[in-house]
């Protein structure tokens, strides 16, 4: 029996620095769910569960949809009234390189730290991203 198929699912370092920072910012923040995705909508990495999100939310979370769409706002505009239902909020971080970083929380969660927690976080996800490519 070869071992290359389990040498091809060994995480890289940048895989554990990137799921490192998501988990960071999981406890940080209370969240019930912390999602990186790519321009495709790949998730990179994530804590908590990812069926927590809304299927049409989790939809749009790609690099390329938020690019097209100017903003997190317009991204959310044709699926807002769904999420309203959902009684959990939801901060949504572009990151360089295509990335999307979003963060589901509930009432129990405090708003000025989730989002110092995020920006803090999209921009550390930015450096180790930048860092793997060079």
């Amino acid at each position: 029996m070869s071992d290359e198929p389990f040498a091809a699912k060994v995480p890289t370092a940048q895989q554990i620095d990137l799921f490192r920072a998501v988990e960071d910012v999981h406890e940080m923040t209370g969240a019930i769910v912390v999602l990186l995705t790519d321009a495709e909508g790949v998730a990179v990495a994530v804590a908590g569960d990812e069926d927590d999100l809304p299927p049409s939310l989790r939809a749009v979370l790609t690099g390329k949809q938020l690019a097209a769409a100017g903003g997190v706002r317009a991204l959310l505009e044709p699926i807002s009234g769904e999420l309203a239902e959902t009684h959990v909020n939801y901060s949504i971080l572009a990151v360089e390189n295509a990335h999307v970083l979003t963060i589901a929380f509930d009432a129990e969660a405090n708003f000025d730290v989730v989002q110092t927690v995020g920006r803090e976080a999209s921009q550390m996800i930015s450096e180790i991203l930048t860092a793997a490519a060079n």
